[in-house]
């Protein structure tokens, strides 16, 4: 169980275990709820809100203190436009940058000496465009990611120039 700490009506410490010794009292966490009250420590709970809009955000919690619990209550606000347009904004900075790693891991596929057969190489190429394409969706949260063509179909030189 959890507790709060109540001095002259505020709470002082919430969302904590009971000390063993408080004060000069050894063992106080053997005493009873009353007896824990009257010292002002009080079983804690901590309560979400259950109705949120549909962009919302923390704004913080407010204490309620009854006779026998400090409940903390979770406060939610509407988000203001500017920002869900600052926090948009930011996403797709981080879209942009998703994609400009894995457009420079994939640099080299596109190297005249690349060892891929034409068909390989087209499937980098077309994956690659893909990446290029990502920022002409509508929503930076719904992105769908191209699937990287893979290493494994990489071809191979033997010495006597044949192609494996």
């Amino acid at each position: 169980m959890k507790y709060a700490y109540v001095e002259n009506g505020i709470v002082k410490e919430a969302n904590r275990p009971l000390p063993n010794v408080w004060g000069n009292i050894s063992n106080f966490d053997t005493f009873d709820i009353q007896t824990l009250i009257s010292f002002g420590w009080y079983p804690y709970e901590y309560r979400y809100t259950t109705t949120r809009p549909e962009n919302w955000m923390s704004n913080g919690t407010e204490f309620e203190i009854t006779d026998s619990l400090v409940i903390e209550h979770e406060l939610v606000r509407e988000k203001a436009v500017d920002e869900i347009q600052a926090e948009t904004i930011n996403e797709w900075g981080n879209v942009r940058s998703r994609r400009n790693i894995e457009l420079k891991e994939s640099d080299w596929t596109q190297l005249a000496d690349a060892p891929f057969t034409a068909e390989q190489k087209e499937s980098w190429k077309t994956y690659r465009q893909t990446l290029r394409d990502i920022t002409t969706y509508e929503n930076p949260w719904i992105i769908v990611w191209p699937t990287k063509p893979s290493d494994e179909s990489r071809t191979s030189v033997q010495p006597n120039g044949e192609v494996s």
